[in-house]
């Protein structure tokens, strides 16, 4: 004797019914019965591992009761999960239901610590205004006298100054001085081409004259290289001792 009864239902969830049925390979029975039994063990109706008096209720697949609760819940497109390949005819596919995590408690906002805010929390004493100290009084410290000019040489009031390149100026401050590479010398030419006592340079009332001391490589006047043992100078004359050049210039 059959203990089965007719069930009503809407049309889309026999059609979700049917579907699961096709796909997972569990007979609509089954089906049903499982989300009958997960209802009424949500609302204490079961107890799970005892056995209802009278006729048992037949336990379905476990991939039946994961979907049955789903289609007790609403419509066929919500509550339908994304279709999987079909099992193969007499294998029931089992759905691996999972333990749903637990929340994790809520925690408190973490404050970023600014170093400054501690440093305002603190019993901080701001400074006193204190007075400035005394002005003092700074004597000006009195300026430095100015370097004596350079003596001139005798006579009217006529220097001359020999420039050579890569040196400072030397003024003659005396009525003669030699010009040479020996240490001895009034002006040091650093060179082997320079005697040591090349030439003589001497004042002659307002003129001033050139004379070769017998060097070796000899002294020449002008761009021409002109041999000379005696000459007077003039104002932007270039000489050459050895290979050395020099230029004179004379001012009033």
């Amino acid at each position: 004797m059959s203990d089965s009864k007719s069930v009503s239902m809407p049309p889309h969830l026999w059609e979700a019914l049917e579907l699961m049925s096709s796909e997972m390979g569990v007979p609509v029975d089954s089906l049903v019965s499982q989300a009958v039994f997960t209802l009424a063990r949500l609302n204490g109706y079961v107890v799970p591992g005892r056995a209802s008096e009278g006729a048992g209720v037949q336990s379905p697949a476990p991939a039946a009761s994961a979907l049955a609760s789903q289609v007790a819940s609403g419509g066929r497109t919500s509550a339908l999960p994304a279709r999987q390949p079909s099992a193969p005819p007499g294998i029931k596919a089992r759905a691996q239901v999972q333990p749903e995590p637990e929340p994790e408690p809520d925690l408190p906002p973490e404050e970023d610590d600014n170093p400054f805010d501690q440093q305002d929390d603190q019993n901080y004493d701001a400074p006193q205004d204190e007075e400035p100290p005394p002005e003092e009084n700074y004597d000006e410290p009195e300026p430095e006298p100015e370097p004596e000019p350079a003596p001139r040489a005798r006579g009217g009031g006529v220097t001359l100054t020999l420039f050579v390149t890569g040196r400072d100026p030397y003024r003659m401050t005396s009525d003669s001085f030699n010009i040479g590479r020996g240490k001895s010398c009034d002006f040091v030419i650093d060179s082997n081409r320079v005697s040591r006592e090349h030439v003589r340079i001497s004042k002659e009332g307002n003129d001033f004259i050139l004379e070769d001391l017998n060097s070796s490589n000899g002294t020449f006047f002008g761009p021409a290289k002109e041999k000379i043992s005696k000459r007077k100078i003039k104002d932007g004359d270039e000489f050459t001792l050895g290979t050395e050049k020099i230029k004179f210039q004379i001012r009033k």
